[in-house]
């Protein structure tokens, strides 16, 4: 399991292609949550719940 985000980022293509197909906005909110997004599962979570709250991405 990776240690944090950025690991995650480095280790998976799949997720970093995803990542990085977000709105930067939103790819700096997650930045602020790197230690505990370590998981993919995590990080979808996170963004879905960022998406919802601001639906206009």
């Amino acid at each position: 399991m990776a240690k944090d985000l950025h690991e995650l980022l480095m280790e998976n293509d799949d997720i970093r292609r995803y990542f990085i197909s977000l709105p930067v906005r939103i790819q700096l909110t997650a930045h602020h949550e790197n230690d505990m997004l370590n998981t993919a599962e995590k990080l979808h979570r996170y963004i879905d719940l960022m998406t919802k709250r601001n639906p206009d991405r």
